[in-house]
């Protein structure tokens, strides 16, 4: 009786090329991901950055006060402004809003926040954005924050001043 099938040999050939393909198609898998979280963190960014100013002059909102009636802080009225994903953004209170994302490159994936790269300084009225204040000293580092500061060359901090001069009125 002749069994047709495949031998032993074969099998774990077999095996050991799908290990090696697994192997190389991971890291690569985690990468592209990490990739697209930091390519809509920097569109979320540029749009926010356009939302904030437009907001603050067509409302007549003065950057130095209080927080805008309905919300609880700068960083929530930020993160309504910029119509921000709540899944991507938070608020830190008067300190700004961060992007979140993965921050644990080992073990478990852990999403936490970066640091608040946007802020409204409400001494002088001036919006600010610095991507050198991610992953500060005391913080979780991750692939994502990594990633999404070495996005930003040196340099890349912008300050938009929001109060007025008092020189127009309506």
């Amino acid at each position: 009786m002749k069994r047709s099938g495949f031998s032993m040999i074969e099998l774990v050939f077999v095996i050991v090329i799908l290990g090696v393909l697994a192997a190389v198609a991971v890291p690569r898998f985690v990468t592209t991901r990490t990739d697209a979280q930091v390519a809509m963190a920097r569109s979320d960014i540029a749009s926010v950055m356009k939302a904030i100013p437009a907001r603050i002059f067509a409302e007549n909102i003065d950057p130095t006060q209080s927080t805008p009636a309905g919300f609880s802080s700068w960083g929530e009225w930020m993160i309504d402004t910029g119509g921000l994903d709540r899944g991507r953004w938070q608020a830190k209170g008067d300190d700004g809003i961060e992007p979140i994302g993965n921050v644990n490159n080992a073990g478990a994936t852990q999403t936490s926040g970066c640091n608040a790269i946007i802020k409204i300084d409400k001494t002088n009225g001036n919006l600010i954005f610095d991507p050198s204040v991610i992953n500060q000293a005391g913080q979780a580092k991750g692939t994502f924050c990594e990633t999404l500061k070495n996005s930003y060359p040196s340099g890349s901090n912008r300050v938009i001043p929001l109060a007025t001069t008092g020189a127009v009125k309506f």
